[in-house]
Protein backbone atom coordinates (compact mmCIF):
# COMPACT_ATOMS: atom_id res chain seq x y z
CA UNK A 1 0.00 0.00 0.00
CA UNK A 2 1.40 3.46 -0.49
CA UNK A 3 -0.37 6.85 0.01
CA UNK A 4 -0.35 9.44 -3.00
CA UNK A 5 0.09 12.27 0.41
CA UNK A 6 2.95 11.03 2.55
CA UNK A 7 1.80 11.72 6.53
CA UNK A 8 3.07 14.10 8.50
CA UNK A 9 5.36 11.46 11.23
CA UNK A 10 7.06 14.59 13.22
CA UNK A 11 5.04 13.68 16.00
CA UNK A 12 7.01 10.46 16.36
CA UNK A 13 10.51 12.55 16.75
CA UNK A 14 8.87 14.37 19.74
CA UNK A 15 7.93 10.84 21.35
CA UNK A 16 11.30 9.53 21.01
CA UNK A 17 13.16 13.04 22.02
CA UNK A 18 11.06 12.29 25.53
CA UNK A 19 12.25 8.34 25.46
CA UNK A 20 16.34 9.95 24.80
CA UNK A 21 15.50 12.30 27.64
CA UNK A 22 14.22 10.92 30.01
CA UNK A 23 15.93 7.04 29.68
CA UNK A 24 19.08 8.84 29.59
CA UNK A 25 18.28 10.84 32.91
CA UNK A 26 16.91 7.40 35.32
CA UNK A 27 20.40 6.06 36.19
CA UNK A 28 21.96 9.46 37.73
CA UNK A 29 17.87 10.05 39.00
CA UNK A 30 18.52 6.38 40.71
CA UNK A 31 22.32 7.03 42.01
CA UNK A 32 21.05 9.86 44.19
CA UNK A 33 18.28 8.47 45.64
CA UNK A 34 20.55 5.63 47.36
CA UNK A 35 20.46 5.56 50.92
CA UNK A 36 17.39 8.17 50.81
CA UNK A 37 13.67 5.77 50.91
CA UNK A 38 11.45 9.09 50.33
CA UNK A 39 13.37 10.09 47.69
CA UNK A 40 13.69 6.68 46.35
CA UNK A 41 9.84 6.29 46.27
CA UNK A 42 9.17 9.36 43.91
CA UNK A 43 12.29 7.96 41.46
CA UNK A 44 11.04 4.68 41.35
CA UNK A 45 7.24 6.24 40.47
CA UNK A 46 9.55 7.85 36.95
CA UNK A 47 11.53 5.00 36.35
CA UNK A 48 7.84 2.60 36.47
CA UNK A 49 6.08 5.18 34.01
CA UNK A 50 8.97 5.68 31.53
CA UNK A 51 9.60 1.72 31.07
CA UNK A 52 6.05 1.34 30.97
CA UNK A 53 5.89 4.29 28.24
CA UNK A 54 8.73 3.02 26.52
CA UNK A 55 7.17 -0.99 26.07
CA UNK A 56 3.89 0.68 25.20
CA UNK A 57 5.40 2.97 22.47
CA UNK A 58 6.88 -0.28 21.00
CA UNK A 59 4.02 -2.51 21.38
CA UNK A 60 2.16 -0.27 19.31
CA UNK A 61 5.07 -0.38 16.42
CA UNK A 62 4.95 -3.98 16.80
CA UNK A 63 0.93 -4.36 16.33
CA UNK A 64 0.61 -1.21 13.80
CA UNK A 65 3.67 -0.45 12.06
CA UNK A 66 5.94 -3.29 11.23
CA UNK A 67 2.76 -5.28 9.88
CA UNK A 68 2.05 -2.64 7.38
CA UNK A 69 5.86 -2.01 6.43
CA UNK A 70 6.14 -5.68 5.28
CA UNK A 71 3.38 -5.03 2.41
CA UNK A 72 5.38 -1.99 1.22
CA UNK A 73 6.68 -2.39 -2.70
CA UNK A 74 10.30 -0.85 -1.12
CA UNK A 75 10.32 -3.11 2.08
CA UNK A 76 13.93 -3.72 3.41
CA UNK A 77 13.29 -6.97 5.23
CA UNK A 78 16.71 -7.02 7.19
CA UNK A 79 15.89 -3.89 8.12
CA UNK A 80 12.58 -4.57 9.67
CA UNK A 81 14.04 -7.99 11.00
CA UNK A 82 16.44 -5.90 12.68
CA UNK A 83 14.14 -3.38 14.10
CA UNK A 84 12.38 -6.20 15.55
CA UNK A 85 15.22 -8.08 17.34
CA UNK A 86 15.96 -4.83 18.59
CA UNK A 87 12.95 -4.22 20.45
CA UNK A 88 13.04 -7.61 22.24
CA UNK A 89 16.53 -6.84 23.27
CA UNK A 90 15.78 -3.64 24.66
CA UNK A 91 12.24 -5.28 26.07
CA UNK A 92 14.06 -7.59 28.61
CA UNK A 93 16.14 -4.74 30.79
CA UNK A 94 12.83 -2.86 31.70
CA UNK A 95 11.15 -6.21 32.99
CA UNK A 96 13.78 -6.82 34.95
CA UNK A 97 13.89 -3.44 36.78
CA UNK A 98 9.93 -3.66 37.07
CA UNK A 99 10.61 -6.65 39.19
CA UNK A 100 13.69 -4.91 41.51
CA UNK A 101 11.90 -1.91 41.98
CA UNK A 102 9.35 -2.64 45.16
CA UNK A 103 12.31 -3.77 47.00
CA UNK A 104 14.58 -0.75 46.16
CA UNK A 105 11.78 1.67 46.96
CA UNK A 106 11.81 0.75 49.91
CA UNK A 107 15.12 -0.06 51.27
CA UNK A 108 17.16 2.57 48.47
CA UNK A 109 20.03 0.23 48.67
CA UNK A 110 22.65 1.44 46.74
CA UNK A 111 24.11 -1.38 45.33
CA UNK A 112 21.16 -2.64 44.06
CA UNK A 113 20.48 0.73 42.79
CA UNK A 114 23.55 1.16 40.85
CA UNK A 115 22.68 -2.59 39.06
CA UNK A 116 19.53 -0.96 37.53
CA UNK A 117 21.29 1.96 36.69
CA UNK A 118 24.01 0.43 34.48
CA UNK A 119 21.40 -1.75 32.78
CA UNK A 120 19.53 1.51 32.37
CA UNK A 121 22.84 2.74 30.67
CA UNK A 122 23.23 -0.75 28.76
CA UNK A 123 20.07 -0.91 27.10
CA UNK A 124 20.42 2.88 26.37
CA UNK A 125 23.46 2.09 23.85
CA UNK A 126 21.05 0.21 22.23
CA UNK A 127 17.85 1.80 22.33
CA UNK A 128 19.42 5.15 21.08
CA UNK A 129 20.78 4.03 18.01
CA UNK A 130 17.47 2.32 17.39
CA UNK A 131 15.80 5.77 17.80
CA UNK A 132 18.10 6.74 15.40
CA UNK A 133 17.66 4.67 12.68
CA UNK A 134 14.40 4.82 12.75
CA UNK A 135 14.10 8.65 11.89
CA UNK A 136 16.03 8.49 9.32
CA UNK A 137 14.82 5.19 7.90
CA UNK A 138 11.89 4.12 9.23
CA UNK A 139 9.95 7.02 9.50
CA UNK A 140 10.10 7.62 5.61
CA UNK A 141 8.87 4.42 4.76
CA UNK A 142 6.16 4.93 7.43
CA UNK A 143 5.01 8.55 5.30
CA UNK A 144 4.87 6.80 2.05
CA UNK A 145 3.09 3.51 2.92
CA UNK A 146 0.65 4.37 5.93
CA UNK A 147 -2.90 5.65 5.54
CA UNK A 148 -3.11 8.94 8.01
CA UNK A 149 -5.66 6.09 9.58
CA UNK A 150 -3.27 3.82 9.97
CA UNK A 151 -0.81 6.47 11.86
CA UNK A 152 -4.09 7.81 14.04
CA UNK A 153 -4.37 4.06 15.24
CA UNK A 154 -0.83 4.37 16.36
CA UNK A 155 -0.70 7.27 18.02
CA UNK A 156 -4.20 6.10 19.58
CA UNK A 157 -2.59 3.35 21.18
CA UNK A 158 0.18 5.56 22.39
CA UNK A 159 -2.56 7.62 24.47
CA UNK A 160 -4.51 4.98 25.60
CA UNK A 161 -1.73 3.25 27.41
CA UNK A 162 -1.53 6.28 29.37
CA UNK A 163 -3.37 6.77 32.93
CA UNK A 164 -6.03 9.84 32.34
CA UNK A 165 -4.90 11.38 35.63
CA UNK A 166 -0.63 11.21 33.84
CA UNK A 167 -2.19 12.78 30.57
CA UNK A 168 -0.99 16.21 30.97
CA UNK A 169 2.43 15.71 32.91
CA UNK A 170 3.08 13.23 29.93
CA UNK A 171 1.84 16.08 27.45
CA UNK A 172 4.51 18.13 29.31
CA UNK A 173 7.10 15.74 28.65
CA UNK A 174 6.55 15.40 24.87
CA UNK A 175 6.59 19.20 24.76
CA UNK A 176 9.60 19.63 26.92
CA UNK A 177 12.01 20.23 24.12
CA UNK A 178 9.29 21.45 21.57
CA UNK A 179 9.77 24.29 19.53
CA UNK A 180 6.71 26.90 19.41
CA UNK A 181 5.61 25.65 15.71
CA UNK A 182 6.17 21.68 17.16
CA UNK A 183 4.35 22.54 19.71
CA UNK A 184 1.66 24.17 18.11
CA UNK A 185 1.27 21.33 15.70
CA UNK A 186 1.27 18.46 18.06
CA UNK A 187 -1.43 20.00 19.72
CA UNK A 188 -3.78 20.17 17.05
CA UNK A 189 -3.63 16.32 17.46
CA UNK A 190 -5.19 16.68 21.37
CA UNK A 191 -8.84 18.05 22.00
CA UNK A 192 -9.63 21.63 22.12
CA UNK A 193 -10.55 21.02 26.21
CA UNK A 194 -7.70 19.15 26.97
CA UNK A 195 -5.42 21.73 25.11
CA UNK A 196 -7.02 24.64 27.51
CA UNK A 197 -6.48 22.20 30.62
CA UNK A 198 -2.76 21.97 29.28
CA UNK A 199 -2.39 25.16 29.08
CA UNK A 200 -3.83 26.39 32.33
CA UNK A 201 -2.60 23.66 34.91
CA UNK A 202 -0.65 21.11 32.74
CA UNK A 203 2.50 23.06 32.15
CA UNK A 204 2.42 23.60 35.87
CA UNK A 205 2.40 20.16 36.90
CA UNK A 206 5.19 18.90 34.36
CA UNK A 207 7.45 21.80 35.67
CA UNK A 208 6.44 20.84 39.86
CA UNK A 209 7.30 16.85 39.09
CA UNK A 210 10.49 17.62 36.68
CA UNK A 211 12.11 19.98 39.72
CA UNK A 212 11.28 16.92 42.54
CA UNK A 213 12.89 14.32 40.39
CA UNK A 214 15.99 16.63 38.82
CA UNK A 215 17.85 17.63 41.80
Amino acid sequence: MSTSNPINTHDMVLIHRLIRRELGLLPGMIRCAGGNPARAHRVARHVSEMTDFLHHHHDGEDTFLWPVLKTSPDLDTPMIERMQSQHASVAAIPLSIQRDLPTWTTSADAISGENMAADIESMNEVLYAHLDEEETTVLPMVARTLTAEQWAQLAKHGFAAIPGKRRLVMLGHILEEASPEETKTFLLNVPPPARIVFKLIGRRQHSREVANLRI
